[in-house]
């Protein structure tokens, strides 16, 4: 079965995990240093501690970084979403894009989501927020889609 995946991470979203694992092996050394100076309960404490953070940092990352789109040969889903993430090509009536562009202080990172809006050929509308992403990614996915379905029912 041939698939296609486009990650849908945000550039925010992968400095701050990549902050925050530079964060957890900073303190993973410091664990290790005081470990092997002086050996007592609170720094045995502290190296769990830590070997649990690795732990965490590492299935944060593995689960961040796994998110987007993955296209089937009749089918696309939309991993790290709990609800409604899979849509079959056939059902596929309609699909629009949308990211705002324009400049604005006023405007949060809620308001510069990316939107994927998937109308079925019962009526039923769906919208997906990918997050912040770039104008890529919105691309990409509407080129892969257009070889999925009619090229006519993409629209910007």
């Amino acid at each position: 079965m041939k698939k296609k995946f486009i990650r849908i991470i945000s550039p925010i979203t992968l400095i701050v995990i990549a902050l925050l694992d530079i964060a957890v092996i900073g303190f993973a050394v410091f664990s290790v240093k005081k470990i092997t100076e002086v050996q007592n309960l609170y720094t045995i404490f502290f190296g769990v501690i830590e070997t649990l953070a690795i732990i965490v940092a590492v299935l944060v990352t593995k689960e961040t970084i796994g998110n987007g789109i993955v296209f089937y040969e009749d089918r696309l889903e939309f991993t790290g979403i709990d609800d409604k993430n899979v849509f079959s090509y056939s059902e596929i009536a309609e699909v629009e894009t949308y990211r705002d562009t324009k400049a604005s202080l006023k405007k949060n990172f809620i308001d510069r989501h990316s939107l994927i809006i998937i109308t079925t050929k019962d009526e039923t509308v769906a919208t997906v927020d990918i997050g912040l992403t770039s104008k890529k990614v919105l691309t990409e996915f509407k080129k892969e889609l257009a070889e999925h379905i009619d090229r006519e029912n993409i629209k910007k």
